[in-house]
């Protein structure tokens, strides 16, 4: 399951304490998602493959116009590529639904669509965090892959995606509210407010109330700040490993060189010692070199010696 529908099923879980935060969750729920058609009879439609959403539904159109709302289970298509619900209300309840969400509106004689936030809705702090939820389940996706095991390393995604540019316009000032910073974009035949920060993205999920999500989002943070640590870690040690290695044969080189042409004997017996001691532990790092020498000498002066000797080998070569 991906973590949008777990964020969207732990979202349907929680109880709506009254009557203003049921309308403004259905709000949010219509504006980002249903199908709205106003002529001749009005109808609304919506889509999904969450069944949680359709017994949520079910409950609150029930409890304000005591009906239930037409389910249909259809089987995967080509757009939907699995089982899927089509929930429909048409008539009087739908024009009322629709009303008392601010979905439509009156100008003068007629009644249109409606895509602003109606302030009606969201006059308290609860109301607005419900609008929210009903929003991010009817249009809101992530591309947050929270799969330890698969060592997934996406980046820390939340959007909603809409035609009704209006509609995510006034999203956008109801998130600012909580410090959240979206931008809206557009992208093809869509509008997209999107918020990409961790932490961003965090509060949007605990405002929602997807308070479970907000501890796995923080698991995988904590899980990828450490994987990259050992990354970092790992990267750097086989950069020494590499260096070390790379010194180590220069160095043999050197001296199996000079030990050819001109002989240990006509060395210092300083550099004698340095070039007999790397010769009996040709891998070994500066570290243990020094460890393992049976003369005083640090790893400064080892390195240094150890660098003259492969000087006097490149005046020997270009001799």
């Amino acid at each position: 399951m991906s973590f949008s529908k777990d964020i969207k099923k732990e979202i349907l879980k929680r109880n709506l304490d009254d009557d203003s935060e049921c309308l403004a969750f259905l709000g949010g729920l219509i504006n980002s998602s249903a199908s709205v058609y106003l002529e001749q009879e009005v109808s609304l439609t919506i889509t999904t493959e969450i069944e949680e959403l359709v017994d949520k539904i079910n409950s609150l159109v029930n409890k304000f116009y005591g009906v239930n709302v037409k389910a249909e289970k259809c089987s995967p298509s080509q757009i939907k590529r699995e089982d899927y619900y089509k929930l429909s209300l048409k008539g009087d309840v739908a024009f009322r639904l629709l009303f008392d969400t601010g979905c439509i509106k009156r100008e003068e004689a007629n009644v249109v669509r409606n895509f602003d936030v109606d302030e009606y809705l969201i006059k308290e702090p609860k109301d607005l965090k419900a609008f929210v939820s009903g929003a991010f389940v009817g249009c809101g996706t992530s591309s947050i892959k929270i799969d330890n095991s698969a060592r997934l390393t996406t980046g820390y995604h939340l959007e909603f995606a809409s035609k009704n540019y209006a509609f995510l316009s006034g999203l956008g000032h109801i998130l600012a509210q909580f410090d959240v910073s979206a931008k809206l974009v557009k992208r093809k035949n869509l509008n997209v407010l999107y918020i990409k920060d961790a932490e961003q993205v965090s509060n949007t999920l605990a405002l929602m109330g997807a308070n479970d999500a907000v501890l796995s989002l923080q698991n995988e943070m904590a899980t990828r700040e450490l994987r990259n640590k050992v990354n970092r870690q790992t990267n750097c040690l086989s950069a020494n490993i590499e260096k070390t290695v790379s010194a180590s044969i220069k160095q043999n080189d050197a001296i199996e060189l000079i030990v050819q042409e001109i002989g240990l004997e006509s060395l210092p017996t300083d550099l004698q010692n340095v070039a007999l001691l790397r010769m009996a532990n040709p891998e070994e790092s500066l570290e243990e070199l020094v460890k393992l020498a049976t003369f005083d000498i640090t790893k400064s002066a080892l390195n240094y010696r150890l660098n003259k000797l492969i000087k006097i080998a490149n005046k020997i070569k270009e001799s």
